[in-house]
């Protein structure tokens, strides 16, 4: 960020707490001298996190940097970018993958849409989707269980739906009965109701299911239908 916005990426001081990690007085660079004015009495890169908001960052970078540090969301690095289905298996087993592209200088696109400064961001705040709410993290356990076990049924030969698919797996951290609803609407777009059906028949599924992106569907009462159908695809 220092390399991006010089002397201009330290945003507001929201907080003023200490918090143990890595002295950023060790890195291997100094930051701008308006920079260092700021951070007097600053000690911890997760202090640098904990108490500034970051220049064009969403507070979910900073709280999913903090929460990795502390143990609390089981993100592995990674220096490459992993294969869809790699993803959908970490995530089953409640883990994601924050990638550093350490390479490539921030002047060169990624899979041409971000540079790798985007790239981590952009993994540091599906982590935060996939971890922050518990009740929505519990749900995504589940669907990635069942998509895990199902795979074997989906057409991806079929260039379009597999991509709308794995961005399904790999891309989108989300409630899981909005999951459920995009899944269930590319197959349909994709091939037909049928082709639905006969992915649902052998799951024994809630009514809820079959009434998703329909006027039948009642988010109070049939949300807590289909959690509790996925959960039993959770992995102990």
């Amino acid at each position: 960020m220092s390399h991006r916005y010089p002397g201009n990426w330290l945003g507001s001081k929201k907080n003023s707490v200490k918090v143990s990690g890595v002295a950023w007085r060790d890195l291997p660079f100094t930051f701008e001298p308006n920079i260092l004015k700021r951070l007097e009495g600053i000690e911890t890169l997760n202090e640098i996190f904990a108490n500034f908001a970051l220049k064009s960052t969403p507070e979910s970078v900073n709280r999913a940097v903090l929460e990795w540090s502390a143990g609390h969301y089981g993100l592995e690095l990674m220096f490459r970018i992993p294969y869809p289905a790699e993803v959908l298996k970490q995530q089953k087993m409640g883990r994601r993958c924050v990638t550093a592209i350490v390479d490539q200088r921030l002047s060169t696109y990624i899979l041409g849409e971000r540079d790798a400064l985007s790239f981590i961001m952009h993994d540091l705040i599906h982590a935060d989707h996939f971890y922050y709410h518990n009740e929505c993290y519990l749900g995504q356990l589940g669907f990635y269980g069942l998509l895990d076990k199902t795979i074997g049924y989906f057409d991806l030969t079929n260039e379009a739906f597999a991509s709308e698919f794995e961005y399904l797996i790999a891309d989108m951290n989300a409630y899981a009965v909005h999951l459920l609803k995009c899944l269930k609407s590319a197959m349909i777009h994709y091939f037909s109701e049928d082709y639905f059906r006969g992915w649902a028949q052998d799951l024994n599924p809630p009514v809820a299911l079959y009434a998703l992106n329909t006027p039948a569907y009642v988010p109070v009462e049939m949300d807590p239908q289909l959690l509790a159908w996925l959960d039993q695809y959770r992995q102990s």
